[in-house]
């Protein structure tokens, strides 16, 4: 499995805002607070939008649909928005915990994490290395205003370089006007607790300042194995000033997280053994959550024994030893500011420190390799006595994850004008600089396998020279410019409304990699002082190292028409034009060959996106149903590159994708709702990849770990003071490759998995209870989650490869055993 790093990029707060012009009040949907703005979009707390069982599809041109607190507040308290947005629509997200701490897999219409922009108050989640979403660490719950997600496509000044295609937009809370008080305590199956606190002001002084805080803490097991721990801390809190009564306000709000994970439930799928049990973890897809757990026996290392070439220790080397910890701090502003009647001015500045870091162990040497010290050749030596038995003859094993450190700014600003009463024009300016450092230090481990240090960046083990020895050191630079206009009008008695507008984005990459480039799949050497040049001299076909500079730019034109039918629904029409620019980290293959050669060469993706829908939002009966098609051009991947001859990071070439979105919310009285919503997609790969040994044949099939159909259903019920939901979710089969065959055992007919996964069924409970007849506030209550009721095994996310070919030396897709049965009772105490 791809080591883990976590990320949270730095967010802008959006705020609340009520405006007249242009009439197009809808839900908050837009990401920034000058697309909030520009919009006019309505939005007072979360728990107003309209809509039923806590979904509503606002009245845009986008393929599009929010939860709002209705909704979120009914499932597991701190779990991942991202689990919850499984159930709209287009969406497919498998979570690898119960409890939303360990990530999970998410796709929407076929496009993965890197290809979707994740918004927390306008400001981009994806890692600015690898685009990739941590589901784990976004914020608590209880500080989720609404998630809105765009199906298909982008605002107009999206500060993304990675989004193709879909959004998701998290609005952070807003303090409110009144006093509250909160509390709530939570306690479930696989020792998990919970405790969290929040406290809103109101408004205070003359100027009616606002502010709020809130903090939670929470552990559980891994339900997997008798080792994983999972342990989570968060605080928020942000302070907003109104500026008078038009609207205008200042606002500035932080987040810290703090994660430490051990990696847990991840099998290689293959239904044959790979590998003898060693008794150090799962050695295949098991058949059964029962055959899945796996129960430690308490490890020791020997001693070491001196004058003795000693062999290194396996302690601390199975899978689930290994530690996910992360620190993020993040700081966001907002501001809005009348400047002239119909003249206004948004910015959105903010700011994030990440430090995170991923991985196993690894075995080093005491001793040196050809008198160097350091990461030589994909072995480690460090010329030093690492066990304390006064020799440097042995090998020790050693904790070696790779290490992430972000540091980012970024701005989004916008200037709005409206021309007349239902014209109006915008013109919006982001700009982002992200400054990561890669690199993979040593630290030690304890006689029991569990590190000495969790992060060994904070003392690194050196050679004998005094040189840090790790297995990577690189430092890059991502920058974003990006100007964007958007013009947006209402004619025919504001029946129809249209909306068109570019985005220009301008990125530039500046990567250093400090360490030796030894091989055509991107190895390094990382060898310094000394030994560096007695490592060149041994190597002449290692690449020094060296600094390169890319840059992408490109005009990307959008559409939205809506056209409302009376006492009908409204149909809409949505055209946009995507990109995604090839991954920072990924880029540093390309220096092994030759700056501006092929082998190095890499374009950015980029898609043609079609929305054509009906919807209906008033009622009892609300509605949206969307025809929609992808056209992907110069996709990207990881296949076998001819000039390069080996597989790197490159163009793949054409996909279309098309298919049907649709869900229908029903209240059939006031004390019943319903709602259903189901997808169909069909993709096809145009063009066969390369392989070393020809073509493989991928044309005209259909991509790999994509859902084909998603189905499912909440049905909830008000009878105060109880209330009760049952939510499920049937997700189709999914192929394991681009071939679209079974997976065989290397080399042979033997079929180790199937083409295609099973579908699966989820079933969620909700139960809650107010407390209000025994004397507390009306707000208080007891609520129960059950998560897969009937407890389902099945096959979690995993990522699409072209490759069918599994082997027992490791070359195999990896999947996440799915989350199992789990129930949490919480109690909330409020004022």
């Amino acid at each position: 499995m791809t080591e883990q790093k976590y990320r949270l990029a730095a967010h802008a707060s959006a705020t609340v805002l009520a405006l007249a012009s242009l009439g197009l009040a809808a839900p908050a949907l837009a990401q920034s607070t000058g697309s909030m703005d520009f919009g006019n979009q309505i939005v007072v707390t979360g728990t107003a939008q309209k809509g039923i069982v806590g979904v509503a599809n606002p009245d845009t041109s986008k393929a599009s649909a929010i939860l709002s607190q209705a909704w979120i507040e009914r499932q597991t308290p701190g779990q991942s928005i991202n689990d919850m947005i499984n159930y709209l629509p287009g969406v497919s997200f498998q979570n690898n915990d119960p409890y939303g701490g360990s990530g999970g897999t998410l796709m929407i219409r076929g496009f993965d994490a890197t290809r979707i922009s994740e918004t927390i108050d306008g400001v981009t989640l994806n890692d600015d290395g690898n685009y990739a979403l941590y589901s784990g660490e976004l914020l608590d719950s209880e500080v989720i205003d609404q998630v809105a997600v765009n199906f298909g496509t982008t605002d107009v000044d999206s500060p993304t370089s990675s989004a193709s295609g879909s959004t998701i937009n998290i609005r952070s809370h807003k303090p409110t006007e009144d006093f509250h008080l909160k509390a709530s305590g939570a306690m479930g199956t696989d020792n998990y607790y919970r405790v969290m606190g929040m406290v809103d002001s109101g408004a205070i002084g003359p100027a009616g300042t606002r502010l709020y805080g809130e903090y939670s803490h929470s552990h559980n097991d891994s339900p997997f194995n008798n080792y994983g721990k999972v342990r989570r801390e968060q605080a928020n809190g942000g302070i907003y000033q109104p500026l008078g009564a038009n609207g205008d306000f200042l606002s500035l709000t932080g987040t810290y997280v703090g994660t430490e994970n051990n990696f847990s439930g991840s099998v290689p799928l293959s239904n044959v053994p790979l590998t003898a049990d060693t008794g150090v973890g799962f050695t295949y897809f098991p058949t059964s959550f029962k055959n899945g757990y796996y129960h430690y026996a308490p490890c020791t290392t020997a001693a070491a024994n001196a004058g003795t070439a000693d062999n290194a220790n396996t302690c601390g080397s199975a899978y689930d030893y290994r530690v996910n910890p992360a620190q993020l701090l993040n700081l966001r502003g907002s501001a809005r500011l009348t400047l002239a009647p119909g003249l206004v001015w948004t910015i959105d500045p903010s700011y994030q420190s990440t430090k995170a870091n991923g991985g196993g162990t690894v075995v080093a040497s005491e001793g040196t390799s050809a008198g160097m010290t350091g990461y030589v050749n994909g072995s480690y030596y460090l010329g030093e006595d690492l066990n304390g038995d006064g020799d440097t003859l042995d090998k020790v094993r050693l904790l070696a994850p790779s290490q992430t450190t972000t540091h980012r700014i970024a701005l989004t600003t916008s200037m709005r004008y409206d021309i007349d009463s239902r014209q109006a024009v915008r013109i919006a300016y982001a700009f982002a600089r992200s400054v990561i450092s890669q690199t993979g230090e040593l630290g030690m481990l304890n006689s029991d396998g569990s590190p000495v240090l969790i992060s060994p960046v904070n003392d690194p083990l050196t050679d004998g020279a005094g040189n840090v020895v790790e297995k990577r050191d690189t430092r890059s630079i991502a920058l974003l410019n990006q100007v964007s206009a958007e013009y947006r009008g209402s004619f025919m008695g504001n029946r129809l409304k249209v909306n068109a507008g570019l985005r220009a984005p301008f990125m530039h990459r500046d990567l250093t990699n400090d360490c030796f480039t030894r091989s055509s799949s991107g190895g390094v050497s990382c060898v310094f002082g000394a030994s560096a040049a007695t490592y060149a001299a041994a190597n002449p076909s290692a690449v020094s190292p060296q600094r390169r500079t890319y840059n992408y730019n490109a005009v990307l034109p959008s559409l939205g028409v809506t056209y409302d039918l009376p006492s009908a629904g409204q149909i809409f029409f949505n055209y946009s034009k995507g990109m995604s620019v090839p991954q920072t980290t990924s880029l540093y293959q390309s220096f092994y060959f030759a700056n501006g050669s092929n082998a190095g060469l890499v374009d950015p993706e980029k898609t043609d996106n079609f929305d054509l829908g009906f919807r209906r939002t008033s009622g009892p009966l609300q509605a949206q149903a969307d025809l929609w098609y992808t056209h992907f051009t110069n996709r990207l991947g990881t296949a076998y590159q001819p000039d390069a001859n080996t597989a790197i990071y490159t163009n793949l070439g054409t996909v279309d994708r098309y298919g049907i979105d649709a869900n229908v919310s029903y209240r059939f009285t006031s004390h019943v709702s319903g709602y259903v919503f189901g997808s169909w997609l069909h993709s096809r790969i145009k063009d066969n990849v390369d392989s070393p040994t020809g073509e493989l044949a991928t044309a005209g099939k259909f991509e790999s770990a994509v859902p084909i159909t998603t189905v499912g259903a909440r049905l909830a019920g008000n009878f105060q003071p109880f209330t009760l939901g049952v939510q499920v979710k049937r997700t189709g089969p999914r192929y394991v490759n681009d071939q679209n065959t079974p997976y065989y055992l290397a080399g042979t007919t033997t079929v180790a998995y199937g083409a295609k996964t099973p579908s699966y069924t989820l079933v969620d409970l909700d139960a809650r209870v107010a407390l209000g007849a025994v004397g507390l506030n009306d707000r208080s209550y007891l609520q129960l989650n059950v998560t897969n009721l009937f407890n389902q095994y099945y096959a979690g996310g995993f990522s699409g490869t072209f490759n069918n070919q599994v082997s027992y030396t490791g070359s195999y897709t990896n999947v996440q055993i799915g989350a199992p049965r789990a129930a949490i009772a919480t109690l909330v105490l409020a004022y």
